[in-house]
């Protein structure tokens, strides 16, 4: 019994579902014109914003994948799951997600532009050596920092029951994405795939991972 709850499809796939149809009401908000929403808005017009959202951002970091996998260990230990499906899970559901933005960024969207070189002229007073930050320029879609981190979050979503709770982890996932908005280092349509891409790397490793130990079990019975 306990592995089928660890491991059953439907243990994800209805609040995945859920937040896939309530993400894509924000859909109207990646076809606005680029400029739109980053324009008014971002680290040159609000200056004293930027260390909150310069540390906010950190969230969607390749490394903050290690604090992941060690609160996912803690957390299969207490609620007494099987560690290594667990683990295993969300070792491949981040492989899926490094593989997505991999592809999407270097290999087919290689020349999409960021903000900082998709505006060649930009008022005089914003100048990027005011911020100690590094303005990239090219391989802007998907944001792949928002797909860490929805990644991360959607992940954690199984381990509470309360849709309260996750809704607050979708929201911090959105606040995460908008710091790459703030710090002008995408554009809100990357922002908005990067989540859709790390809802269905979550999905796709749970699938896989059903595939893997359902196989499993029935060598071991």
């Amino acid at each position: 019994m306990q592995f089928i709850r660890l491991l059953s499809a439907a243990r994800s796939s209805k609040y995945l579902l859920f937040f896939g149809a309530l993400h894509l009401l924000l859909l109207p908000l990646a076809f606005a014109g680029r400029g739109t929403l980053e324009l008014p808005f971002n680290l040159f017009v609000a200056p004293e914003l930027f260390p909150l959202f310069n540390i906010i951002t950190f969230m969607g970091d390749g490394w903050f994948a290690l604090i992941i996998f060690g609160l996912v260990w803690v957390i299969a230990a207490k609620k007494n799951l099987l560690l290594k499906p667990e683990l295993i899970n969300f070792l491949i559901v981040s492989a899926l997600m490094g593989i997505g933005i991999y592809v999407f960024k270097q290999l087919i969207f290689p020349d999409v532009t960021r903000p900082i070189a998709h505006f060649t002229t930009l008022p005089q007073a914003w100048n990027p050596d005011d911020f100690s930050l590094s303005f990239h320029r090219f391989r802007s879609f998907p944001s792949g920092h928002t797909a860490s981190a929805a990644t991360y979050g959607f992940f954690l979503m199984r381990y509470v029951q309360q849709s309260y709770k996750r809704i607050l982890l979708y929201a911090a996932v959105l606040v995460v994405g908008y710091s790459r908005v703030f710090l002008f280092q995408h554009f809100v349509a990357d922002v908005f795939a990067g989540v859709l891409l790390g809802l269905i790397c979550v999905w796709g490793g749970d699938w896989i991972s059903n595939r893997i130990f359902s196989k499993q079990k029935k060598k071991d019975e």
